[in-house]
């Protein structure tokens, strides 16, 4: 007669627990918006901060950032907006510069779409250097002015990283590569 309560309050709790790490992960974003005037009078903080206030500049959120049809195609992949998890080298670097990322996984599994946008105005040559560095080779397929990395060694998927009117996109599934909106 023993019963466990213990996995249906298990189960709404984390649920709860998840919709605030992906609502803490997208406010992450806004605030970005209002840290150009700090950044500008820290010399060293300038270059890693810049690119996040760029990036809200264009626009981008984790819900405009791809066309409309690509999240209806992660929805009915069964897709849930999460926190993200880079493991390519040019993602975290994007990450790291302070750029936008977003993440849609299936839950309990390892089937995940991250994008990393990042505006990189004229720098473009010192990310070309390190496309290169992470073997990244160009290959307009599926779009041009991407770049291919080496495919994953679990899945064999490589990610494409695109540049676009001064934007720097990576994307770990080259599908999504379509699905890219202009950062104008």
């Amino acid at each position: 007669m023993t019963r466990l309560v213990h996995p249906r309050i298990v189960a709404p709790v984390l649920a709860a627990l998840l919709a605030i790490g992906v609502a803490g992960c997208t406010a992450a974003t806004t605030p970005s918006s209002s840290e150009p005037n700090p950044s500008t009078s820290a010399p060293d903080d300038s270059a890693s901060a810049d690119p996040a206030p760029d990036a809200t500049t264009i626009g981008a959120t984790c819900e405009t950032l791809l066309a409309p049809d690509a999240y209806v195609e992660l929805e009915a992949g069964g897709l849930e907006a999460r926190a993200p998890t880079l493991f390519d080298p040019i993602a975290a670097e994007i990450a790291d510069e302070g750029g936008l990322v977003c993440s849609w996984g299936r839950p309990n599994t390892d089937n995940v779409v991250d994008v990393a946008q990042l505006a990189i105005g004229d720098d473009e040559s010192r990310w070309m250097s390190a496309l290169a560095e992470a073997g990244y080779e160009q290959d307009d397929d599926p779009v041009p002015g991407g770049y291919r990395g080496r495919p994953d060694a679990a899945n064999g998927i490589s990610p494409v990283v695109v540049i676009e009117t001064g934007t720097l996109t990576y994307v770990s599934t080259p599908t999504y590569a379509a699905f890219l909106r202009p950062a104008s």
